[in-house]
């Protein structure tokens, strides 16, 4: 099984740089750009750097960073954050089934199905226009494995049959200027993926650290979830990890990725990110005022949350 499944690595492999080969013959240059909503999709070439972004309609002069690669490494997860999504693999090394609420360039998708050749990943997302940037620029093809449907996050989660469970679910749903919707930030939101986890399953959720809201975020989590870990990558984003399995301690997590990161020789410092996580009191010294933010609901969102000229 082993073998069979470096020789798919392989082929696979061959085919996303078969798929991206048009790329090295392209000057820097934008070589991709569409009207989606209040904003462009624009692919821009820069060196070996492919990168996704959002610019607002109002304002070209943004560049709202959405998926970055590198042509050289296209198996490379290039953002800190991303290679932060990959810690989920340390509570399920071996999951039979992902649901990811949020599709972008498609770069841990690709890179878990790559990996994970056993694995089944489903994906939702809203923008028709940032797939078909994906599919046409990032290498990413649509199998029985890997599959996109279009369709909001949550609803896609709400729909599944009361038997459909995941053993990873990653929510990484915003606008490049930082707003998560609320309505993926609530308890009823984190029950819904509680109730579509596996009992030793985990729930990612990325999330910037300039979030107004983040201890009230963190606190949410927190009452879903038994153990909530936070990776606090170098970038602006934090990854917020939950699971009702058994606790993991910090040594015992990062020995985990250390593991992973020798067994799949990812290119990315997985254990970098596991040395970055907060748990128990190193969370609570983090983020200080933890034990006095609300919890967010679906019917009461917080005063100021839809401050943005977008909404």
């Amino acid at each position: 099984m082993i073998e069979e499944h470096k020789t798919w690595q392989s082929m696979n492999l061959s085919a996303i740089e078969q798929r991206l080969a048009w790329l090295q013959q392209q000057p820097d240059k934008v070589i991709f750009c569409k009207e989606s909503g209040v904003h462009y999709v624009a692919v821009t070439k820069e060196r070996s750097h492919i990168k996704l972004s959002l610019v607002e309609k109002v304002n070209r002069q943004t560049d709202l960073l959405q998926s970055i690669f590198d042509l050289n490494n296209p198996l490379h997860l290039v953002s800190e954050y991303t290679q932060a999504m990959m810690l989920g693999l340390v509570w399920q090394s071996q999951p039979q089934r992902i649901y990811i609420a949020g599709f972008g360039g498609g770069r841990v998708p690709l890179v878990l199905h790559h990996y994970l050749p056993d694995t089944i990943i489903e994906c939702a997302d809203i923008d028709p226009i940032a797939i078909e940037a994906a599919k046409k620029c990032f290498g990413v093809q649509f199998d029985d494995r890997l599959t996109v449907k279009m369709h909001d996050g949550r609803e896609y989660l709400e729909q599944q049959k009361s038997d459909t469970q995941y053993d990873i679910i990653m929510i990484d749903v915003a606008f490049g200027n930082g707003y998560f919707p609320h309505r993926l930030s609530t308890k009823e939101f984190y029950k819904i993926c509680e109730k579509h986890l596996s009992s030793e399953g985990v729930v990612l959720a990325n999330l910037l650290h300039r979030d107004e809201f983040y201890a009230e975020k963190i606190t949410t989590f927190q009452s879903v979830f038994s153990q909530v870990c936070v990776c606090v990558c170098q970038e602006s984003n934090s990854i917020l990890i939950g699971s009702n399995s058994k606790i993991l301690e910090k040594d015992e997590i990062v020995a985990k990725a250390k593991y992973l990161q020798d067994s799949h020789q990812f290119s990315f410092p997985l254990t970098d990110r596991a040395l970055e996580i907060k748990v128990g009191r190193e969370l609570a010294e983090a983020v200080p005022t933890l034990d006095k933010a609300q919890i967010f609901h679906d019917d009461s969102p917080p005063a100021g949350y839809f401050d943005c000229w977008l909404f």
